[in-house]
């Protein structure tokens, strides 16, 4: 599963103390999940088969920097946020741009003046970034271990043992100072590995990437020269993520085990999150020249809005101010194999859904992007 959750807005919406600041954000996506997206999947009463990963772009967190003693509840950082929404899941946060680390007033000010709504303080370190959560953590492989030699590492050299951190990397794809607006805004591409399959039969590893590509103000409006900067932009970060982590990791030979398991298994690949790019851009055809497979190859919405206009239309974004607006293909889920495409009904994308918008019970904590849910039988 992959969603822009759209936590930013949060930001102005703050609970007043002594309440959780996130206590009316978490209860309209913990609707959501438990009222909203487990119906979607029509999963049957009493079972469990609910997304092994999702993928999260714009969750938020906040960390208090007082002394223990000082502190409280009222400021859960993003993991906990997380938790609190998707239960039954393990959950990670990697935050990419925050008040104390990138401290433009043109992003934070406005979040400190006004009413207490809008008021953070000095000493809250609000985070926006990226969540991932997993059914079964005790699938989550490092990505790197303290072996060198691959023909010498060990079996299970590369389980957690209970830090579960470090079967991630936060990878950076942009650079350059941040100058408070979302044109500049830092993004990540984050990076894990699970083992996937039944021992001795059918094992392999997976590895899943959560990205949330460059979006600049004023594209996808007929501004030529905006859209073909934003696509360009999209490009050099798409290809740092082929050539410097898919296609780097696949060539390492140190310190990781090997990418085939005992049965000659290769590596599986998914990538998933907000491209920010339409179906028909280039950075999509890039993706999919690489071998990757559109595991939503159905992007006709399901609104759980009676009589909506969005429903059936192609999309997985939409304008919140404009309804009027038709949306966009921007959100996907890509999986594909190292070196190599998927042969003739190697990968089965049949039981994915289509894209769909959740009927929020508090509106004003709508994300204007659709959840997405893929599943893959390889």
């Amino acid at each position: 599963m992959s969603w822009n959750m759209a936590g930013a807005k949060m930001l102005g919406m703050l609970d007043p103390a002594p309440h959780a600041v996130t206590s009316r954000y978490v209860a309209a996506y913990r609707d959501v999940w438990e009222n909203g997206i487990k119906h979607f999947l029509r999963i049957p009463p009493g079972q469990t088969n609910y997304p092994d990963i999702i993928l999260l772009q714009e969750c938020i967190g906040f960390i208090d920097t007082r002394p223990d003693h000082h502190r409280s509840g009222r400021w859960p950082n993003g993991e906990d946020i997380l938790k609190q929404i998707y239960s039954g899941y393990t959950c990670f946060f990697f935050p990419a741009l925050s008040s104390h680390g990138n401290p433009h007033p043109g992003k934070w000010q406005r979040y400190k003046e006004g009413n207490i709504n809008n008021f953070l303080p000095d000493f809250i370190e609000a985070q926006q970034g990226y969540g991932v959560c997993v059914r079964e953590d005790r699938a989550l492989r490092k990505l790197w271990v303290t072996e060198e030699n691959q023909e010498t590492i060990p079996q299970g050299a590369d389980e957690p043992g209970g830090e579960y951190h470090l079967c991630f990397e936060a990878i950076n794809t942009t650079t350059g100072l941040y100058l408070g607006n979302r044109d500049t805004e830092p993004r990540l591409v984050i990076m894990g590995r699970m083992k996937i399959g039944s021992p001795g039969v059918d094992e392999r590893y997976l590895n899943f990437l959560n990205i949330h590509l460059t979006t600049l103000k004023g594209e996808r409006v007929g501004n030529i020269r905006l859209n073909r900067m934003a696509s360009e932009s999209r490009m050099r970060q798409l290809d740092l993520i082929l050539d410097n982590v898919i296609s780097a990791y696949q060539e390492a030979t140190a310190h990781r085990v090997p990418r085939v398991s005992g049965q000659r298994q290769e590596d599986v690949w998914v990538v998933g999150g907000d491209f920010n790019a339409a179906s028909d851009a280039e950075e999509i055809a890039l993706i999919k020249r690489m071998g990757f497979i559109d595991g939503n190859p159905d992007k006709a919405i399901v609104d759980a809005r009676v009589g909506s206009p969005y429903h059936n239309q192609i999309g997985t974004k939409w304008s919140l101010g404009n309804p009027g607006l038709p949306p966009t293909v921007l959100d996907y889920i890509f999986c594909g194999l190292e070196r190599t495409t998927f042969p003739t009904n190697g990968l089965v994308i049949k039981n994915s859904l289509r894209p769909y918008r959740p009927l929020f019970s508090d509106p004003e904590f709508e994300s204007d992007h659709a959840v997405l849910i893929a599943v893959f039988e390889i």
